[in-house]
């Protein structure tokens, strides 16, 4: 019988990396006599393997409305610009289209996930090529967004609950019992699932049953989870904090300005994100559901500092910009914004767009515009105005490659006949593009009597050896972005 302990979404790794060299820490230079006499090596914990710098990122538009279904864009990086692969999903797939109000995309293990409101409500393609692999167009309501729960599961939220995804298989499953009325955006935090409802306030699902746990009243938008493993939500007067273990909750008032508007009735995905290198969060403060908003606020979560950051001003024409849709998120990779932004209004106003790139103080570092015409659009209304490659994109929200997989650095377990050792698993495990309190991580310890404990709590493993001396293994199995990743670590017990 094995004993198996989970220890995922706790307190988040830090970027630049110190690890320890080993597990076995004063004993780090010694070799001691095994069960049976046979002396044991002591194993070095890995050194991590070099970052992989993603190609680019990519945006999913709602499109243009009444003349074409939704789109994915590719920017690739190109030197110090980029280069833009328009209408990427229909180029792989012989001009398939998305659904109506493509308004929600992740990258999520090997998929990409693409939720629209209507006609191909969700859409599963090939991370890597777009290529389909699953369309489905009824879901039990119009869909809303994506959210990976394990390598193997989802949740897909629509204007009327929630329901399973079988990812080994690609299928659907059944609508959560509880849960009712328009969902909007998920997260997984401290092993339960958080969900924001229009209508019913905040509910707790536990993924492991796929049950209601509790229902949270209030009024919310959207919601994130920061570096330190806490949900936030925004609700009309602040940011509710959650800590997901304990569900203790406060509220942090916005400053003047800041107020996050609300993204329901044409729901799109919201503002609110978080940073993976940092414990802050950012949004795009003011606008409403439709857009508008000029400005982007910071939250440092350690210095309890609430600021503007930057201020959209006029285009390359000298005409007023605001966000659309979404409006930012943070490069998991590189801590930098990426702002989806056109001229304010309506109208011919949705053909001016640009990709706005920001650092995490909100440094301009680059902007360029996005075309894109497929003939559609300049010949409009038969309006005369040269458009110049423009098009109505509409951009709902960016979403990121995964680049990086998780690297389990862990080796060797070394204790002697009752000595207990605590090992800090956020130092032991890695992911370039991840935070650890993002990870699902479990341990599994083959009982054979050696073990007086092994238990796990806030991220720490805690292992007390028995009496006498010998070997076993403990099987350490991460998933970090959907990616599982599986390690044999040596568990030594020896006389000292």
């Amino acid at each position: 019988m094995n004993r198996k302990f989970m220890y995922g979404f706790w307190s988040a790794i830090a970027f630049s990396l110190c690890f320890c060299t080993a597990a076995c820490s004063d004993d780090d230079d010694f070799t001691d006599d095994g069960d049976n006499g046979n002396q044991v090596q002591v194993i070095p914990d890995s050194d991590p393997a070099a970052p992989v710098e993603p190609s680019g990122f990519y945006v999913v538009n709602e499109d243009w409305f009444g003349h074409s279904n939704g789109t994915v864009n590719h920017f690739k990086v190109d030197g110090d610009s980029y280069g833009i692969s328009y209408r990427i999903y229909r180029a792989a797939n012989d001009g398939e289209e998305l659904g109506v109000t493509s308004q929600f995309a992740t990258i999520w293990g090997d998929n990409a996930y693409i939720v629209s409101k209507q006609g191909n409500r969700l859409v599963v393609a090939d991370a890597e090529t777009m290529q389909r692999k699953a369309v489905f167009t009824e879901l039990g309501g119009d869909g809303r967004a994506f959210l990976g729960v394990t390598d193997t599961k989802g949740y897909v939220s629509l204007n009327g609950g929630i329901v399973t995804f079988d990812i080994a298989n690609l299928q659907l499953g059944a609508l959560i019992e509880g849960v009712s009325g328009q969902i909007g955006n998920m997260c997984l935090a401290g092993g339960k699932v958080f969900a924001v409802s229009q209508s019913n306030g905040l509910y707790v699902i536990d993924p492991e049953t796929d049950t209601l746990s509790e229902t949270i009243e209030g009024t919310y938008y959207t919601l994130t989870v920061s570096k330190d493993g806490n949900v936030w939500v925004a609700s009309a007067d602040g940011l509710v904090r959650i800590d997901p273990k304990t569900m203790e909750r406060e509220t942090v008032a916005y400053a003047d300005n800041a107020a996050i508007a609300s993204s329901w009735g044409a729901w799109n995905a919201g503002s609110l994100c978080a940073s993976t290198r940092q414990n802050v969060i950012y949004w795009a403060a003011g606008g409403s559901m439709f857009g508008g908003a000029r400005t982007v606020f910071k939250y440092d979560i350690e210095t309890g500092s609430m600021s503007s950051i930057y201020e959209l001003g006029l285009s390359d024409y000298g005409t007023q910009l605001a966000f659309y849709g979404a409006g930012l998120r943070v490069d998991p990779y590189s801590d930098e914004l990426i702002l989806t932004v056109k001229h304010n209004g309506w109208g011919n106003a949705g053909a001016y767009n640009w990709i706005y790139k920001l650092d995490a103080d909100g440094g301009e570092i680059t902007h360029f515009e996005v075309l894109g015409d497929d003939g559609s659009a300049a010949s409009w209304g038969g309006n005369a105005e040269d458009w110049n490659g423009k098009y109505f994109w509409f951009p709902a929200m960016p979403f990121f490659e995964d680049a990086n997989k998780p690297q389990i650095l862990l080796n060797q377990i070394m204790l002697t006949p009752g000595e207990t050792k605590k090992i800090d698993l956020s130092e032991k495990i890695v992911d370039y593009d991840n935070t650890y309190a993002s990870m699902r991580v479990e341990a599994t310890f083959a009982d054979n009597g050696l073990l007086r404990e092994a238990a796990v709590a806030d991220g720490v493993l805690t292992v007390t050896a028995g009496s006498v001396a010998g070997n076993e293994t403990c099987t350490v199995s991460v998933v970090s972005n959907g990616v599982r990743v599986e390690k044999e670590i040596a568990v030594n017990v020896v006389e000292q």
